[in-house]
């Protein structure tokens, strides 16, 4: 059996789909890292849809795993950020390659100190924090090299032709 070999999805790689008319929303995305998504609940444990309920220091805390290597599909684009969903729709994180080669994790409220972020995921504000990682915006989305050859199969360059040909 052939192991998988995953490949960072970068800016150029982005470029050659969109140059070739292949569709985003048709490429199948991974995550690289296993991410947490946490956050404390008040009064409103009783409408958590996603994820598990934890009692942890005197409150409780919704929270959501996402494995590295989840497989995920773009729900839309937003300019540069690619809203990429791992379970139900509606449910997405974004990715963008604002000022790197990879698409990476986007969030607000960055703290240096431990590596989280702000998400909003399912209508709600999570914090974010890389569990195999040092900061969640290390991960990155990849794909599956061997789809991403089948794809430069998919061209070919003519040589042309000559008088008499």
């Amino acid at each position: 059996m052939e192991d998988t070999v995953y490949v960072a999805f970068t800016k150029a790689l982005r470029q050659r789909i969109t140059s070739n008319n292949i569709d985003i929303k048709k490429v199948q995305f991974f995550i690289d890292q296993k991410l947490i998504l946490r956050r404390t609940l008040g009064s409103e444990k009783a409408e958590v849809q996603s994820g598990v309920i934890l009692f942890e220091k005197g409150a409780y805390v919704n929270e959501i795993i996402i494995p590295a290597y989840t497989p995920g599909v773009c729900e839309s684009i937003n300019g540069e950020r690619l809203r990429i969903s791992f379970e139900k729709q509606g449910n997405y994180i974004e990715f963008a390659a604002l000022n790197d080669v990879y698409f990476k994790l986007t969030g607000s409220n960055w703290d240096v100190n431990n590596g989280t972020a702000d998400i909003t995921y399912d209508n709600n504000t999570y914090k974010v924090q890389c569990a195999s990682c040092g900061s969640a915006g290390e991960a990155k989305l990849v794909v599956i090299k061997k789809e991403i050859d089948n794809m430069q199969q998919m061209q070919r360059v003519v040589e042309g032709r000559k008088v008499g040909n």
